[in-house]
């Protein structure tokens, strides 16, 4: 399977940080942000941001108290934007395959937030280094909130039209109207930027494959959360009828 991506260049970065400030978008870190407060809060804690994009949600849980964040990405377009615009006394950013086993000096971490990062990877193989990356990322009792688009929906044309208008993001899944995108299979991903349209593919891997990996590699008391819908609308689009995404809490 190859993905055809520009998820990594400049424009795309660039693209995903206008996204990132919409109103919208404010639901899904903020969901995040809810259940890391709910286990435990973030004052004094060390925190690994995974997938940390353009290191927004870095420095706010920064400014919320917590003595250390490192966010890291595998984009160094995105980390190079982070790096610029968030400086603060124990904030940091750093180019890391979260695919790849990691060495990160200031492991073991109170928590680790892991957001839109998982969505690219092509097997089960990957997956299971990645989320065993994760474990070993924290501390005895640490915590995970993990979020990511899972595309174990049934397609329906008529959603897919509304999301495209709501938020610039279309995708093929190469199944008819009315089932359910095959797991590991390849979903072709478009989003628009001004008159160009830049190519965002994902992978389909359902929640139940990610909740079982979680707890095969270690993590315990692995629950689904709910996402924090503020608009009837936008929870037709993103809730258990709509474009799955799944929120774990988890604890190592």
């Amino acid at each position: 399977m190859k993905l055809i991506n520009d998820a990594f260049s400049p424009a795309l970065s660039e693209r995903y940080d206008e996204l990132a400030h919409q109103a919208l978008y404010a639901m899904f870190t903020g969901s995040v942000l809810h259940y890391v407060h709910a286990g435990g809060g973030v004052q004094g804690k060390s925190i690994l941001d995974v997938g940390c994009g353009n290191g927004d949600m870095s420095a706010l849980l920064k400014l919320e108290g917590a003595a250390m964040v490192l966010g890291i990405d595998v984009s160094p377009a995105q980390v190079a934007l982070a790096a610029s615009r968030h400086t603060a006394p124990g904030l940091g950013f750093r180019v890391e395959d979260a695919y790849r086993p990691l060495a990160l000096e200031q492991a073991p971490f109170d928590s680790v937030v892991c957001v839109y990062a998982f969505h690219f990877i092509k097997n089960q193989q990957t997956l299971t280094q990645a989320c065993r990356n994760l474990f070993d990322a924290l501390r005895p009792g640490g915590l995970l909130a993990f979020l990511d688009i899972t595309h174990d929906y049934v397609y329906d044309r008529a959603k897919m039209a509304r999301l495209e208008a709501l938020t610039s993001y279309r995708y093929d899944p190469g199944v008819a109207e009315g089932e359910v995108p095959r797991p590991w299979s390849l979903v072709r991903g478009y989003v628009t930027a001004g008159a160009d349209t830049l190519r965002v593919d994902h992978v389909v891997i359902h929640g139940e494959t990610i909740r079982q990996t979680l707890e095969a590699v270690g993590f315990v008391d692995v629950v689904r959360e709910p996402l924090r819908f503020h608009d009837p609308k936008i929870a037709s689009l993103w809730g258990p009828d709509g474009f799955n995404h799944h929120l774990f809490v988890a604890r190592r």
